[in-house]
């Protein structure tokens, strides 16, 4: 969506009485991370909040945010890489998927997930990929729980593919009997339904504090040669 449509629609939203509309940054948090939307959305309201599991289990299920952090924590650090050509790195916190599929049992037939967002995103993953020990469903960030505009209360992290795949403000998993891609791919030429990153150009917006400062704009001189893959190499 165009910066002036989310504009049109985020003071529509304002004056019908919604709650404070979250708004796209190209300025980077001190962590180094851009804040970016599908749509503009209020922040969830954690006490309400319900992750949906279902489509092909025996058991499906409702969680609240304490539910799921009641789960077996794991943390890692990871850097996340933007299709856009920027990325950062953080300590993330959470849970590996894993925890879920023993409490739903999904069916034999279910060979990926789709994930629904509060802001209409969605994307496709196959199980063999969502159980890969790098790939996390995310609660905290920095030792601290996942700010908003960072896609609380829960988040998918993925950093082998780029950041569209890691689906924020997830209010809902449905296990299918195969995936469909990324709903990326219908947005632009530069996606694709895999997400994997591609040997190239990095620039790491935390490891340059002067990015945060209003037109700092994407230097050659901070960029990076990456390999391809999970940048592991900064």
């Amino acid at each position: 969506m165009r910066r002036r449509e989310w504009l049109m629609a985020a003071s529509a939203g304002l004056a019908h009485g919604q709650k404070k509309i979250m708004m796209p940054s190209d300025l980077p948090d001190g962590a180094g991370f851009r804040t970016m939307w599908y749509n503009p959305v209020p922040a969830i309201d954690q006490t309400k909040w319900r992750l949906e599991v279902g489509g092909l289990v025996e058991k499906p299920r409702q969680f609240t945010v304490q539910q799921l952090r009641s789960l077996p924590r794991e943390t890692q650090s990871a850097r996340m890489k933007c299709v856009q050509c920027w990325s950062a790195r953080t300590t993330w916190g959470g849970f590996r998927f894993g925890s879920l599929l023993d409490l739903v049992k999904p069916r034999k037939t279910a060979k990926a997930i789709r994930i629904d967002c509060a802001d209409k995103w969605y994307e496709y993953m196959t199980l063999t990929e969502m159980t890969n020990p790098r790939v996390m469903m995310v609660l905290d960030r920095a030792g601290q729980p996942l700010p908003d505009k960072n896609g609380a209360p829960l988040r998918l992290l993925d950093p082998s593919k780029y950041g569209y795949k890691s689906a924020k403000l997830i209010t809902k998993i449905t296990f299918v009997e195969e995936g469909k891609g990324s709903m990326a791919c219908d947005i632009g030429p530069y996606y694709s339904p895999s997400g994997e990153i591609l040997a190239g150009y990095d620039t790491p917006l935390d490891l340059h504090p002067e990015a945060a400062k209003p037109g700092w704009k994407l230097e050659s001189k901070a960029r990076r040669k990456i390999r391809g893959g999970e940048i592991t190499e900064y």
